[in-house]
């Protein structure tokens, strides 16, 4: 039995029509960024059940972050938990889930690795090793749904990516800390003809289209899987999302368990 997964930074801040487009989809569970407050609730009607960082934070001068991560589940999924990541610097980019799919419980997570631009390099990489050791201290099945900000460079060959900072490889390189494996890039690596047809359209890279930074193609936007799930199909949504009024792709995994 396979399920559908959706990581999508939807650009909350400025909302249009994202709440419809998402709707009209067909997932299980949604795995959001940069919701805002004032658009939560418009979202939150998407689901069955589910949870926002913020909601979880406690309060702040401000009345808290401007935008939180977040997780929605329907159909057969169901909510156990949800949380954030205290100990990092920006707790409402990391929101932790507890679901159950297919009468097995999976750990999701909806993450955002902050902008270099404006964190540093420092801060930026503070993120991303916290990330890392969240994933490598774990126990157990997870699904992480990311805007990695990063790389700087997508090759076809994930060796010849290049990064922000050194200590986002430890994340998303070939020599990561932690089991779980790009869903899409696993694909691209298990499909010849996927691979050659990538190259051809794009031989300096991205694998694909999830965000535009100043002009530049980039695939910021991916699914992590642990060894528990095959994917089996990857979809980047980019032309339809930006319609909706978000300047991210959606990334529509379906996958399955292994056994």
């Amino acid at each position: 039995m396979t399920f559908t997964i959706v990581d999508w930074n939807v650009n909350g801040f400025r909302l249009t029509q994202q709440v419809e487009w998402l709707g009209s989809l067909d997932w299980d569970v949604a795995l959001l960024q940069e919701v805002t407050r004032d658009t939560w609730p418009l979202f939150r009607e998407l689901g069955t059940a589910g949870g926002v960082a913020f909601d979880h934070l406690p309060a702040v001068v401000g009345a808290g972050p401007r935008f939180a991560t977040a997780v929605l589940v329907r159909g057969d999924a169901s909510l156990w938990r949800f949380e954030v990541l205290r100990d990092v610097p920006s707790p409402e980019r990391a929101a932790v889930a507890s679901l159950e799919l297919d009468g097995r419980r999976v750990a999701v997570c909806s993450w955002a690795a902050p902008p270099a631009t404006s964190w540093g390099k420092a801060g930026k990489g503070r993120q991303v090793l916290r990330f890392g050791a969240w994933l490598q201290a774990r126990s157990g099945p997870v699904i992480v749904g990311i805007d990695r900000n990063a790389p700087k460079w997508e090759r076809p060959d994930l060796e010849d990516d290049e990064w922000w900072n050194r200590d986002e490889p430890l994340l998303y390189g070939p020599d990561r800390v932690h089991d779980l494996r790009d869903a899409f890039r696993d694909l691209v690596d298990r499909d010849p003809k996927l691979r050659e047809a990538i190259v051809a359209d794009r031989p300096d890279g991205p694998l694909a289209v999830t965000h535009r930074r100043n002009g530049t193609d980039c695939r910021y936007d991916a699914v992590y899987v642990s060894p528990e799930f095959e994917a089996i199909s990857v979809e980047h949504l980019m032309e339809q999302a930006e319609e909706a009024g978000s300047d991210h792709a959606a990334v529509l995994a379906t996958l399955a368990w292994r056994c």
